[in-house]
């Protein structure tokens, strides 16, 4: 039996020319989620992250607190998808779309658009169809759940919701509404084995919870 703790990455640097990377958010939000591990006395049996940048500087973050934990080992399964080529790819289908892709809240709105129009098939010249994207993230979960005891993986919005997706046979329009409310540094927390995975915890965000964290609450 495993306990896996899968955390999306920390604030990514939204509205830049390099949004695969951590703010100053995004590496307070890591580093408190370290502490709190270290203060729950948690220590981990395996580590996986995907390959991206904004994975491995979460990592690193949470690991400034913690000493003498696994390599990490690292699945391109966890990935998120390339949303940024999907509104592209939607907007080209529906030219009238007027969205100023700086402004978060508004792309995310397009991206919500998107990604119901990517499961339908209906988005031409993307890299990665949407059976493909399920694929590759289901085919991570033998790996996760091989260990015993304690797992922490660390992903992105996208693929963690896609788990919920598969563990708790949602529709995709539920799964999307779980994707795009996904806390930077938010634990969903399963247990289980290679033959059945159980949620425990959506989207927990204890090391965040003090009044004066309230900041670091985000979403990107």
């Amino acid at each position: 039996m495993a306990e896996i703790l899968m955390v999306r990455h920390g604030q990514a640097a939204f509205g830049t020319d390099d949004y695969d990377r951590l703010t100053e958010v995004g590496w307070e939000q890591s580093r408190l989620l370290g502490d709190y591990f270290v203060r729950r006395q948690m220590t981990f049996d395996a580590i996986f992250t995907g390959t991206m940048r904004r994975h491995r500087e979460t990592l690193a973050g949470v690991l400034e607190a913690l000493s003498e934990q696994p390599p990490a080992t690292e699945l391109p399964g966890l990935n998120e998808f390339d949303f940024h080529a999907l509104v592209t790819a939607y907007r080209a289908l529906n030219p009238d779309t007027n969205v100023d892709t700086r402004d978060a809240r508004a792309f995310y709105g397009c991206l919500r658009d998107a990604l119901l129009a990517w499961n339908r098939g209906e988005l031409i010249d993307v890299a990665e169809d949407w059976a493909a994207f399920e694929s590759r993230v289901r085919g991570t979960l033998s790996a996760l759940t091989e260990p015993r005891g304690r797992v922490l993986v660390v992903s992105s919005g996208g693929p963690i919701s896609a788990v919920v997706r598969e563990t708790l046979q949602l529709s995709v329009e539920n799964m999307v509404n779980l994707n795009l409310q996904a806390i930077n540094t938010g634990i969903t927390r399963y247990y289980g084995n290679q033959k059945l995975l159980r949620l425990n915890t959506f989207n927990a965000v204890p090391h965040l919870e003090s009044p004066d964290d309230s900041r670091l609450i985000t979403y990107t």
